[in-house]
């Protein structure tokens, strides 16, 4: 009979877990706590704790003592702890730990290294009863010591974002050090969970395991890096069925836990380096991760943390000796945690208000404990008793760690670098060039091609964004230098390398080239996702002001922001040479894109920008007139600050007169300059087209020209 009702019960078990779970969880984050408490909470509350001990009788009948249920329930659980991780690894900065490298190292080793081994003791002492009697004592003080010792990045992360200190220099060292944490704690735990497994210290299996570890490792993050980015690329391109990226995603993941189980470590591994290789491809667009997160965190999330809290049994806390270990958990937790990360921090060369920071935000346990605790629970390493004293100790350790945080952070006072850098990050974060991840470069063989081709060269490697390149032309039709645009492309990206500070990839990664595209081809790679198109083609506007008609097809179907290069016949010289470029400024949407543009290839080209900004004489009432000139000043400043902040020299001039193209001509003919960058916005009609002063102006200008439209 009770087969007839599994799927049923099993629906209503989840129905209970999700409405209970994401309620307390609404509950505590209206507190300031992070919502997985609530989730917790939740299972506690539907646990043996209080739904079993004041109605015994419905609890069973909700939660019956089923295998069959308890085995559909812990794969759900199961795969919420494999998605978690794939997140937890996705938002894991691996750029981070590079700087302050030994300050990093330092402060998690002595932080993971002095909970450990204190918590290893602490196992040794703990009463029988606290014990799985059939496990072996070791892989239990291992599994104690390693849940005593490890910090959660999701935690971590969560708080320096609210308290406002993510992007100060100390908060992005607590979050490198907690993001090294977790992954020593996947490694180890992968460890323990081969001796778990063996059930004794097999010397030989723990070498084949740290071995095989490490080959998975250095494979993953070498060349399983370029693999995992060049699927999630091809998926994206190819694939017309819905959320094919988030499929490929969670392919890979299974793909890394599978062959991180064969070589006898726990899957919880595989999950999170494939989190880390999915985290830095190079289009995962800020919707493709909302779209992964949501379908994580409405569903599994809710899941496996509730199921968590099923397995915490608070009465048997009601026992002395159990609540005294308890709270020795919880304090050699903390205290281990605090000393072992602040000794780390003076030995790494921060001061001890620093130091004394960086192991407060250290000290919040969160969801990687849980997740830990569960996966000693599942394997017969914890009891159940022992399992909740680490829960415990989780939540505990996690709800105390925000607001010592905060008080402590406050009395670490700014350096002057460090000032600066955040008074540069606020003014970029109105920039849109950050959020851009891949370019399309659209050219033929003409003057202007091979114009737009070296301007994307440079814009590619000074933003790092993958680029494509589509010729229009078919194959037949095309002569023998006009297949070099990719080479165009790819020589100025690599021209552009050893000029910047930072280390781009090479060309070769950078761009891709497509077949030659017809219309219906063009319309499926626009759908590909691109946030820019860069477009070189043969008299790409009429006088009138027209668009080609290839060039019309790509406008209306695009909804972005298109490059489009004019009087390439004027461009001279290689890739290297730099351009000196003059930006018409105003205060606009579009002109400000330009101006980034316009800076981002001046950096790229090492040359110069020049901003004019034109006064209009019509502003004749006093006020009007005074604000127009205070923001058109105003403007000029921003983009003098703008260049400062990326190392290109800006030089800015001004002109009244009620047409501006007349002003922008004289200021042409008067300098030397290689390019002209102007923003326009697009009419729309019929098609989308420009406007009558900006048709006049690419009639009338010999200066080659890069128009930013949209």
């Amino acid at each position: 009979m009770e087969s007839d009702h599994t799927l049923a019960i099993f629906i209503a078990e989840l129905i209970l877990l999700l409405l209970v779970g994401r309620l307390l969880g609404e509950g505590m984050n209206r507190l300031g706590q992070p919502a997985l408490f609530g989730q917790l909470l939740a299972g506690v509350l539907l646990g043996p704790s209080v739904f079993g001990a004041a109605f015994p009788e419905w609890r069973h009948l909700v939660f019956p003592e089923s295998r069959t249920l308890k085995s559909m329930i812990d794969a759900v659980s199961q795969i919420g702890i494999l998605l978690l991780l794939l997140l937890t690894g996705m938002e894991t900065n691996l750029a981070l730990m590079r700087r302050r490298t030994h300050a990093v190292i330092s402060s998690s080793l002595s932080g993971i290294a002095v909970p450990f081994l204190c918590g290893i003791a602490l196992a040794y002492a703990l009463p029988a009863v606290a014990v799985p009697t059939h496990a072996n004592r070791l892989v239990t003080a291992l599994f104690l010591g390693t849940a005593l010792s490890i910090s959660s990045v999701k935690i971590v992360a969560m708080v320096l974002m609210e308290t406002g200190a993510i992007r100060r220099d100390l908060g992005q060292l607590i979050l490198a050090t907690a993001i090294l944490d977790d992954t020593v704690a996947w490694i180890i735990i992968a460890i323990i969970s081969g001796i778990a497994a063996k059930g004794v210290v097999d010397i030989v299996s723990i070498s084949g395991a740290v071995a095989g570890t490490a080959l998975f490792l250095a494979f993953c993050l070498g060349i399983g890096r370029r693999l995992v980015a060049r699927l999630i690329v091809w998926v994206n391109d190819t694939m017309t069925i819905e959320v094919p990226v988030i499929t490929a995603i969670l392919i890979v993941m299974f793909i890394l836990s599978l062959t991180t189980e064969m070589i006898g470590v726990h899957t919880a591994l595989g999950a999170f380096v494939a989190g880390i290789l999915v985290g830095q491809s190079p289009i995962l667009t800020t919707h493709i991760e909302s779209q992964l997160r949501g379908f994580i965190m409405a569903f599994f999330s809710p899941v496996f943390f509730a199921v968590a809290g099923l397995g915490m049994d608070l009465r048997t806390l009601i026992d002395p000796t159990l609540a005294l270990f308890t709270l020795a958990v919880i304090l050699v937790a903390t205290v281990g945690k605090f000393s072992g990360a602040l000794m780390g921090g003076r030995v790494g060369g921060l001061t001890l208000r620093e130091s004394m920071a960086l192991a407060t935000g250290l000290n919040a346990r969160g969801s990687t404990e849980v997740i830990i605790a569960s996966i000693g629970l599942s394997m017969g390493a914890l009891s159940q008793q022992l399992y909740t004293m680490i829960v415990a100790m989780a939540v505990v350790t996690t709800m105390a760690m925000p607001p010592t945080l905060r008080w402590i952070m406050a009395r670490v006072p700014l350096g002057e670098q460090e000032a600066r850098r955040l008074e540069k990050e606020e003014a970029a974060e109105a920039e849109h060039l950050p959020e851009m991840e891949r370019a399309l470069v659209y050219v033929d063989d003409s003057p202007n091609g091979r114009l737009a081709a070296r301007l994307a060269g440079l814009f590619a490697a000074r933003q790092q964004v993958l680029t494509t390149v589509l010729e229009p032309a078919a194959a037949e039709e095309r002569g023998p230098e006009e297949a070099a645009a990719r080479k165009h492309v790819a020589e100025a990206a690599e021209a552009t390398g050893p000029m910047l500070d930072s280390r781009p990839p090479p060309a070769k990664e950078l761009v891709t080239e497509r077949p030659p595209a017809h219309s219906e081809a063009l319309d499926r790679e626009i759908a590909r996702g691109y946030d820019l198109v860069f477009v070189g083609v043969d008299r790409p506007i009429s006088p009138t002001g027209h668009f080609d008609a290839r060039v019309q097809r790509l406008i209306d179907r695009f909804d972005g922001p298109v490059a489009i290069t004019v009087n390439g016949a004027g461009a001279a010289g290689p890739a290297d040479v730099p351009i000196d470029i003059l930006l018409p400024a105003a205060g606009t949407q579009d002109a400000r894109l330009a101006m980034e543009i316009a800076l981002a290839l001046g950096q790229a080209s090492k040359g110069s920008v020049t901003a004019l900004h034109v006064f209009d004489p019509q502003d004749d009432a006093e006020l009007l007139r005074g604000r127009a000139r205070r923001l058109g000043l105003s403007v000029l400043v921003d983009i003098h600050r703008a260049g400062k902040r990326n190392g290109v020299p800006v030089k800015g001039l001004t002109a009244t007169n009620v047409r501006p193209e007349v002003e922008i001509r004289r200021a042409v003919r008067g300098g030397n300059f290689d390019l002209v960058v102007l923003g326009s916005s697009l009419r729309q009609g019929e098609t989308k087209f420009l406007g009558p002063r900006s048709a006049a102006l690419l009639r009338t200008l010999r200066t080659p020209i890069l128009l930013i439209a949209r």
